[in-house]
């Protein structure tokens, strides 16, 4: 029980921190947002660690109520729930990730890495896009993306593929090793490209659980 509570006060801690950060000026717009994404999924990637499974589906389910309660009566209820600019529910994926990589896998590594994908993946390389990619700019359904952002993305996934999996060497196999750091960080930076309205936060983690297991030695 201590250690949900943990969880629970170290997501509201971060969350504190943002909002600290917002109204001080400190971080705006897409770095504050992503700040929360980085921050909170690093820690939410380390449960597996600290809580049963059950639990980590209990506090995805109620981050998700949360989200969907913020946004029906309070949209600007967190600062960062209002400083995007385009239609985006990746709060809600985010939350639906948790859940549904806890029913996947019961794999603590595996959990790990599908949700660093989307934390530090996902969330560095938009940080590192809207702030240093803005002579090299292209467009997928209307949305904007960033040549470095994406490159940036690929090589952070290469990096927690190519660590991660060395504290999976008894469940995956040399092969499958050089098969997911070489296949699975393009094929996630495809999908973070063609995903809209933050449907990626969902699709990336459930990708790399699913082929982990198919990589994962019988």
């Amino acid at each position: 029980m201590l250690a949900v509570i943990f969880c629970l006060v170290g997501v509201a801690a971060l969350l504190a921190v943002a909002e600290y950060l917002g109204k001080h000026k400190i971080l705006k717009g897409e770095n504050q947002r992503k700040f929360v994404h980085i921050s909170v999924g690093t820690f939410v990637a380390f449960w597996p660690w600290l809580i049963s499974w059950e639990a980590i589906q209990f506090i995805g389910l109620a981050m998700l109520l949360v989200v969907l309660l913020s946004r029906h009566q309070n949209p600007h209820l967190w600062r960062f729930n209002k400083i995007s600019k385009r239609d985006s529910y990746g709060d809600i994926f985010f939350a639906l990730a948790i859940i549904a990589s806890a029913l996947l896998t019961d794999v603590k590594i595996f959990f790990a890495l599908a949700i660093l994908n989307l934390a530090l993946a996902d969330g560095v390389a938009a940080i590192i896009g809207q702030n240093f990619g803005k002579h090299w700019r292209y467009k997928i359904y209307h949305h904007t993306k960033t040549v470095i952002g994406t490159m940036v993305f690929w090589l952070v996934s290469i990096y927690i593929m190519g660590t991660g999996l060395l504290f999976a060497h008894d469940l995956i196999g040399f092969n499958g090793y050089v098969l997911l750091v070489v296949v699975l960080p393009p094929v996630l930076t495809l999908l973070e490209n063609i995903s809209i309205m933050g449907l990626d936060d969902l699709l990336i983690p459930v990708v790399v659980i699913v082929a982990l297991r198919s990589a994962q030695l019988g």
